[in-house]
Parts: C-alpha cells; sequence; structure tokens
C-alpha cells in the first residue's frame, strides 16, 4: 500500500478514537483522551504491519492485538470494596483496539459507524442505566423501628395522634407493640417498612412535639429482595 492510504486511514483512525476518548475525557475516566488514542493507533500500527509484508495469515497480528488489550483492559478493573471498577472503561478500550483494527483493514465505513455505537453506548444507554438504577433505587424499602415513651396517662391520646399522623402521611404501621416502663410510663415499639423514609422521618417530628410523649427513639434498616449488584461503572 502506499503513502498516501496509510496515511488518510490513520488520521480516519486518529479522528474516531479522538471522539471516543473525548467522552471518556469530559466525564473524567481513569482512561482518557490519550490513552484511548494511543491503543487505537497502536491497534492499526499492528494489523497495518500485516498488509504491508508478505505473509501468509494477514489476520494473525490482529488476533495478538485482542489478546494484548485483553491484558491491559485487565489493568483497568479495581475493586473497591463490594464494588467492581473499570468495567466499562475496559470494554471502551476494547472496542477502541477493534475501531484501529478496521481502519488498517481498510474498512472505514464499518469503523465510523462503531465509533457512533460505542459513543452512543457511553452517552445514550449510561443515561438509560441510570435511569432504570433510578426506578430501582426508588422501589428498595427501609424498615423504620420507632420507640416511644410516654405518660400512661397520656397514652391514649398520643396512640391516636400517632395513629392519625401516620394516616395523614400515607404510611401503613406493620405492628405496634406496648409495654410497661414504670407504674406511670408505658413504651410504644412500632415498626414501619416503607420506600418514602421522609415520611417516616415527618411522623417522627410530629409525634415528638406531642405533650404525652417523654421520649423517641428510632432505628432504620434497608429492606430488599434482592442484593445490589456489582458496580461496573465505570
Amino acid at each position: 500500500m502506499d503513502l498516501a492510504t496509510f496515511f488518510i486511514r490513520l488520521l480516519i483512525c486518529f479522528i474516531l478514537s479522538i471522539l471516543i476518548g473525548l467522552e471518556r475525557q469530559l466525564r473524567h475516566r481513569m482512561v482518557g483522551l490519550r490513552t484511548n488514542v494511543l491503543v487505537c493507533i497502536g491497534a492499526f500500527l499492528f494489523v497495518y504491519l500485516s498488509f504491508g509484508i508478505n505473509v501468509s495469515d494477514q489476520t494473525r497480528i490482529a488476533a495478538q492485538v485482542v489478546s494484548g488489550i485483553g491484558f491491559l483492559g485487565a489493568g483497568v478493573i479495581l475493586r473497591d470494596g463490594s464494588k467492581i471498577k473499570g468495567l466499562n472503561t475496559a470494554a471502551t478500550l476494547w472496542c477502541v483496539a477493534a475501531i484501529g483494527t478496521l481502519c488498517a483493514s481498510g474498512l472505514v465505513l464499518e469503523a465510523t459507524i462503531g465509533t457512533i455505537f460505542v459513543l452512543l453506548s457511553n452517552v445514550i444507554l449510561r443515561l438509560f442505566s441510570l435511569f432504570i438504577m433510578g426506578k430501582v433505587k426508588a422501589s428498595e424499602k427501609e424498615k423504620y423501628i420507632i420507640r416511644i415513651n410516654c405518660k400512661k396517662t397520656k397514652e391514649e391520646k398520643v396512640r391516636t395522634s400517632f395513629a392519625k399522623t401516620i394516616d395523614d402521611n400515607d404510611l401503613v404501621l406493620n405492628s405496634l407493640e406496648r409495654s410497661e416502663i414504670t407504674e406511670e410510663e408505658v413504651k410504644l415499639k412500632a415498626i414501619m417498612i416503607t420506600s418514602t423514609p421522609s415520611k417516616v422521618e415527618m411522623v417522627i417530628n410530629k409525634i415528638s412535639t406531642n405533650p404525652g410523649v417523654v421520649s423517641i427513639t428510632w432505628e432504620h434498616e434497608k429492606v430488599s429482595k434482592t442484593d445490589n449488584e456489582d458496580s461496573d461503572e465505570e
């Protein structure tokens, strides 16, 4: 192949990798503009070598590029506690290398279409993913255990006020237990499971102002049907 063809393909490879690298850089990912460009150019140069020399199998070097990118991608995957970070970055590097090999093979149009789809995956699908995760988070419920110490003479009024406040905030009382502390005080233990913790806090703040309440304490814990998946961002 002549030098002009080499330069044109390399320039297209350079531009396409810049588009992907800019998206990564603007979002402050660990692998930014320069790394994506260098990976793409490196893959291009290695694969172009297959077409520049007389070899029987022109796909042999491309196969080695795939293996090499696998090792490089593994280096950007980090485990942070229960979360795994860098999977999306590693996958992006894999795609960038593929774009470089396509450009070197003369499949420039295919490389351009591939770049568009990589950008759509990292931008549009990210927004869609965040939307889905927002829905999942909204459906997660918390169990609130509220303990109210009140005067025995004011118990009926406290219970009535508590039930009314719960009803006004569209909450459901799962259970209510009563036990005597002293001859003058009783303890009410209420359990509520809800996906709107802010309403429970409003109930607690409201009932704490009741003159019959001596003290009020609460605790909460998350209630979920499934454990959170490992995060692959970004």
